[in-house]
């Protein structure tokens, strides 16, 4: 960041002009059903971070196989050195030039806590005026930093405005829009806060997601997207925002996008069993089929199985230290393998239980993300032999296999939905994720 951007951001956040009233619908472009992962028509997008060395400049086979595979991604900024990401964004461009052209590449931030590079929290450290405070005035955060006080113009100014200074002149070649981390509402989020002081703060993020869908539209017909912004968990348990039950309409109506992580998994499942929660499960359906039918794009980051924490890494012993991956744990019955192969094969194996409620709520802007965690090994895209990563070498079968188009929305009989296709026929029961079941012909 140049020197002095940050005080510059602060002055010129009086006089900022934001062109709201963008009218757009559906950010990434429809997809079309001939398969998950043809390069024809993807129906893969995704978030994580490229920061491990198996992914190099030399052998550029890394970025080939996403934009071959992914419809978009969002990508974490280089920690240390944000240019690094700029780079990653110019080889993806290029090799999208001529596999895919509609590649859409967006940058990660957290909207809490800020960009999460080193010099972004050296600016956010310098201005103690920009942390949120609790009702006592101590400042608010978390190991990572301090949380940012959305309700001051200055701040979402400087925060929107942050990746198209790292970009610089490229911004508009390169940068399709800012992937907001975060964007849920939950009245618990700012501790020792009161509701009308804890209100008023999430009143600015909505206000940031606004200002940078005038920004980034401008910039380059760009786009937003927003975790949490579905709201199926506020709606499961019956939170209110401005007097109204939260619905998916409460963030999303300030976004493009809907990024929802641990679909089907974490907060969706029994932490004793692995099982759904049934009525959970339902509501997280609905949101899906309720957003998207409205236009919305949402994308659904799945993790394999009855995904949980503790995070873990594999190979336990990895050589050089480098070449491994993130896996997650699994509560219930079955419990995750101890090797990297043994994970690799789970993924496989479990496949259906992402897939399956997937096929059941997915329409024309419904995107899908398959992964254990948020780096790219582990499990974004098939590595090949060598190079450790949380999925087999190359795509699932399920993924290339010819789906066609819905034959109609699904059918709902309880807790049992079904939904057919040209080529499958899907059904899902929520009271066990094991009874999941695609028949394909």
């Amino acid at each position: 960041m140049p020197e002095g951007f940050a005080s510059a951001m602060v002055g010129w956040a009086s006089v900022f002009v934001v062109i709201l009233g963008i009218d757009r619908v559906a950010s990434l472009p429809p997809h079309g059903w001939d398969c998950i992962s043809c390069e024809s028509n993807s129906m893969l997008a995704g978030n994580w971070a490229i920061k491990n060395p198996n992914f190099n400049n030399s052998d550029l086979w890394w970025a080939t196989a996403i934009v071959t595979s992914y419809a978009s991604v969002a990508v974490n900024m280089d920690n240390s050195d944000p240019s690094l990401t700029v780079q990653q964004a110019q080889i993806l461009k290029r090799i999208a030039a001529t596999h895919n052209p509609g590649f859409r590449f967006l940058v990660y931030q957290n909207s809490e806590l800020g960009p999460l590079t080193v010099d972004a929290t050296k600016t956010i450290n310098a201005h103690p005026e920009w942390w949120c405070r609790d009702d006592n005035g101590t400042a608010l955060g978390s190991k990572q930093g301090y949380y940012l006080n959305h309700s001051r113009p200055d701040v979402r100014a400087w925060y929107n405005n942050y990746p198209l200074q790292v970009f610089g002149t490229q911004a508009h070649e390169l940068l399709d829009g800012i992937f907001n981390d975060g964007m849920g509402y939950s009245p618990n989020t700012l501790p020792r806060t009161n509701l009308a002081r804890h209100d008023e703060w999430f009143r600015g993020k909505m206000a940031l997601a606004d200002e940078a869908r005038a920004i980034y539209g401008k910039l380059n017909g760009g786009e937003v997207w927003g975790n949490g912004a579905l709201g199926d968990t506020a709606r499961y348990n019956n939170f209110t925002y401005d007097g109204q039950l939260v619905s998916w309409q409460t963030v999303t109506d300030h976004l493009d996008t809907a990024f929802l992580e641990g679909a089907g998994s974490f907060w969706y499942e029994n932490s004793t069993t692995g099982e759904w929660i049934p009525d959970f499960m339902e509501v997280f359906l609905e949101s899906v089929i309720n957003a998207s039918t409205a236009g919305k794009t949402v994308v659904l980051h799945f993790s394999p199985g009855p995904s949980m924490v503790p995070i873990l890494s594999y190979p336990q012993n990895a050589t050089p230290s480098y070449n491994k991956f993130l896996a997650l744990s699994w509560p219930g019955p079955t419990k995750i393998p101890d090797t990297a192969a043994g994970v690799r094969q789970a993924a496989a194996d479990v496949v259906v239980q992402s897939l399956a409620p997937f096929l059941i709520v997915v329409n024309e802007h419904v995107f899908l993300q398959y992964a254990w965690f948020y780096e790219m090994q582990d499990g974004n895209i098939p590595c090949p032999s060598g190079i450790e990563c949380g999925m087999p070498s190359s795509w699932y079968p399920e993924f290339v296999r010819p789906l066609g188009a819905p034959e109609g929305p699904a059918v709902r009989n309880g807790y049992i939905w079904t939904r057919a296709f040209a080529h499958a026929s899907v059904s899902i029961d929520l009271r066990s994720r094991y009874a999941s079941k695609i028949t394909w012909h």
